[in-house]
């Protein structure tokens, strides 16, 4: 009978120890809400948290806001974390970044945590207090938005500034008309034939000499000169060539007559004689290569090369 006594009076015992620590824990139990700012400008965003700390055999619910809102603030972002402490601490935040678009004096409201032990069926609340937040405006104090107008709606054929339209059209229509223009004038533009272009190039390289040039300059300036004229009118590539291969790839061609073959031989040996062996030649002999360079391009002029025999690169 002693020990039934004994064994009851235990596990009444037990069982209030049980409730002590559960009651005990429950004050234990801390929520604290905070926000990283109290004063801002509308449309800024704060950060709204909430902890609650507390023993590990806890559950603990947190507040759930409806409609995406927390009293006037509208909520933009949230997330929420558990971590674990010593001697069997447990936190738990959720935090949320919320805005307002209205100034003034905003109460973020009283937010409710529910909680209680594991396998228990009933929940206990704790609240986490209301904070104030300070609301300001972008414009300075007293100040309206003059830059902002109502939408105005599409514009009524009378109210269309057909001057200023009818203008654009004029300039586009005189804008086509000076394009059309250039493109005649410029297709208008007579071609300079090659052998004109060469008497203009062989007079431009004696009157350098003449003022004083450089023979040796002037020879090989008279050389390309007559190059370029025969690359022009007879569409061969001969200032890419030594004189030897050019001659060569004029051997079999019938582009120039015979008697002008030898000619050009002459001309351009007299060239290279002063141009690479360091010749020296009287003044009469600098006359007779500016009156051979006229006379060969005079006489080529009047025999152009036929187009199925022009030759690209020394080959036919």
């Amino acid at each position: 009978m002693k020990l039934k006594t004994f064994l009851r009076i235990f596990f009444v015992a037990c069982l209030l120890s049980v409730v002590a620590s559960a009651a005990a824990a429950k004050d234990d139990l801390l929520v604290h809400s905070s926000v990283d700012r109290k004063s801002i400008l509308i449309g800024d965003r704060i950060k709204y948290n909430i902890q609650v700390k507390g023993p590990a055999g806890f559950e603990v619910q947190m507040p759930v806001f409806q409609d995406g809102s927390i009293g006037e603030f509208e909520i933009k972002d949230s997330a929420e974390r558990a971590k674990n402490g010593f001697f069997g601490r447990r936190t738990i935040e959720s935090w949320y970044y919320i805005t307002t678009y209205s100034v003034g004096k905003k109460t973020i409201p009283r937010a409710e945590v529910k909680f209680r032990l594991k396998g228990a069926k009933d929940w206990s609340v704790k609240m986490a207090g209301p904070i104030d937040i300070s609301v300001a405006s972008l414009l300075p104090p007293g100040g309206t938005a003059k830059d902002i107008r109502d939408v105005k709606g599409p514009l009524s054929f009378y109210e269309i500034k057909w001057i200023i339209v009818l203008g654009i059209l004029m300039g586009l229509v005189i804008l086509v008309f000076l394009i059309l223009l250039y493109r005649k004038m410029k297709q208008n533009i007579p071609v300079r034939l090659p052998h004109e272009t060469a008497m203009e190039e062989i007079e431009a390289i004696r009157a350098l000499l003449l003022r004083g040039g450089d023979v040796k300059e002037y020879y090989a300036g008279i050389s390309d000169c007559v190059r370029r004229y025969i690359e022009r009118a007879f569409n061969l590539r001969a200032p890419e060539m030594t004189t030897e291969e050019f001659l060569n790839s004029l051997r079999d061609s019938t582009a120039l007559s015979l008697g002008q073959k030898d000619l050009l031989k002459g001309f351009l040996a007299a060239c290279d004689l002063v141009k690479f062996a360091k010749y020296a030649p009287a003044q009469a002999e600098t006359e007779n290569i500016y009156t051979t360079a006229r006379h060969f391009v005079e006489e080529t002029s009047r025999t152009p090369l036929p187009k199925s025999e022009a030759v690209s690169g020394g080959r036919k």
